[in-house]
């Protein structure tokens, strides 16, 4: 892919003055990566050592994985 094409599809949001840059397509396939992480890490934890699910379980892990997705990709910059 040349580097005029992937620069159109890189995308960037501000916050407090700072620019991110946000590759749509390779940030939803870290998310999904690291969603199945996390669900399987659940599922070992309840099926071994006898974790116990709450309510903020779901909610706070889809976020978190969206936050640990991106933090992933500008790493990986």
């Amino acid at each position: 892919m040349s580097d005029n094409k992937k620069k159109e599809e890189i995308t960037s949001f501000q916050i407090l003055g700072l620019n991110f840059p946000l590759d749509k397509t390779a940030l939803i396939n870290l998310t999904l990566k690291v969603w199945l992480v996390m669900a399987t890490v659940l599922i070992l934890s309840i099926l071994f050592l006898g974790y116990e699910m709450t309510n903020a379980d779901l909610p706070m892990g889809s976020i978190a994985g969206i936050l640990v997705a991106y933090l992933i990709y500008i790493l990986k910059e």
